[in-house]
């Protein structure tokens, strides 16, 4: 047996190694972050230069020079009605005061009463002025009308240019989602190939090493790059695909534990079998089949695993130490040991009288 012992540690530095361990697992998931980040900052197609491609030029420039004397009739139309109605209101306003002096004409005609010339000339001029303003509105509203015609053929003609380039814009997404899926995949692939490598050294390390002075670092790399690549192949990956891959890796992982632990109890280790061993003897039971051992004072121990009563009165037979085997399964739990002849543990390395080593374990 390896002499060699493994000491746990206070429990406060054993505290800082999980601590720190956990530490250096988030560090390592930003590490390897950092680096599919700087991937996927790689460009991917140009959209511009995509839809160049596909969409005619000459139909582009007319459609922007019909968009733009639209734009530009539409305000021209604005610009005329704004004037109509600054005109609508200062010929509401003539009517009042046209209205106002022919009262007071009407009145002073009724009163025999001389209207002024003053009055009458601002009557004259107020009517002609009038009369202008309605003509002038008359004439806003057929350059309206006009305009509005105009604008309305300059827009049927664009609707048609604008189907014609939609149909081919169509045609430049569907270019462009084809190489943006292309670009997805080779980042994809940049990202595993980086990743990949990584993943396959630290389950190695993972295999090999965990249970090394280096357990809680490799504990960290393994499970840092394991997320981090689970991550990446579920970003990119459709999730009809990733849910099997996901289940391959899951099954494969307790297929691994299962065949593990199966063969901790077909063939287990060294320690793992001493540490059973000691469980048992410490129960007072056989380690092999389990029934409780009744030798020295353990041969008066009475009742069930749960609760135990011990008889009293058996003095210095208690404690005499005796050679005992199962009498259930006829393992060999106590012997003589071959250093010292005292009683020992058969199952267990060390002799507790001489410390003396059985090196035929099994």
């Amino acid at each position: 047996m390896d002499n060699k012992k493994k000491l746990k540690g206070p429990w406060l530095q054993r505290f800082f190694i999980v601590f720190l361990s956990v530490v250096l697992g988030v560090l390592f998931f930003w590490l390897f972050g950092f680096l599919a980040e700087d991937i996927a900052s790689l460009r991917g197609p140009d959209w511009a230069k995509v839809q160049a491609e596909y969409v005619d030029d000459d139909i582009a420039k007319k459609q922007k020079s019909l968009q733009e004397t639209i734009n530009g009739v539409k305000a021209n139309i604005e610009n005329k009605q704004e004037q109509r109605n600054l005109l609508t209101d200062s010929t509401d306003s003539l009517q009042n005061t046209i209205k106002q002096l022919l009262d007071i004409q009407k009145q002073s005609i009724e009163k025999n009463l001389d209207f002024p010339a003053e009055s009458q000339k601002t009557l004259t001029e107020s009517q002609a002025l009038f009369l202008r303003n309605q003509q002038r509105y008359q004439e806003l509203n057929n350059e309206i009308a006009e305009l509005v015609g105009h604008q309305q053929r300059q827009e049927k003609e664009l609707s048609v240019l604008s189907r014609q380039i939609e149909k081919q814009r169509d045609l430049a997404r569907k270019e462009h989602n084809t190489l943006m899926k292309k670009h997805r995949l080779k980042l994809a692939v940049l990202k595993l190939a980086v990743l990949m490598p990584i993943f396959l050294i630290s389950a190695w390390l993972f295999i090999k090493k965990r249970s090394g002075t280096f357990g809680p670092i490799i504990y960290a790399l393994f499970i840092a790059v394991f997320l981090k690549t689970a991550l990446v192949a579920h970003e990119h990956f459709p999730s009809r695909y990733f849910k099997y891959i996901a289940w391959v890796v899951i099954t494969v992982i307790v297929l691994k534990l299962l065949v593990y632990l199966l063969k901790l109890i077909v063939s287990p280790k060294k320690d793992w079998l001493v540490k059973q061993y000691q469980e048992a003897y410490d129960k007072g039971s056989c380690p092999l089949c389990g029934k409780p051992i009744r030798i020295g004072p353990l041969r008066y121990v009475m009742g069930t695993k749960r609760k135990r009563t011990v008889l009293i009165g058996q003095g210095a037979e208690a404690a005499k130490q005796e050679i005992y085997t199962c009498p259930s399964c006829g393992t060999n739990l106590y012997e003589k040991c071959g250093k010292c002849s005292d009683i020992r543990h058969s199952l267990l390395p060390f002799c507790e009288h001489c410390g003396n080593e059985k090196s035929d374990l099994e």
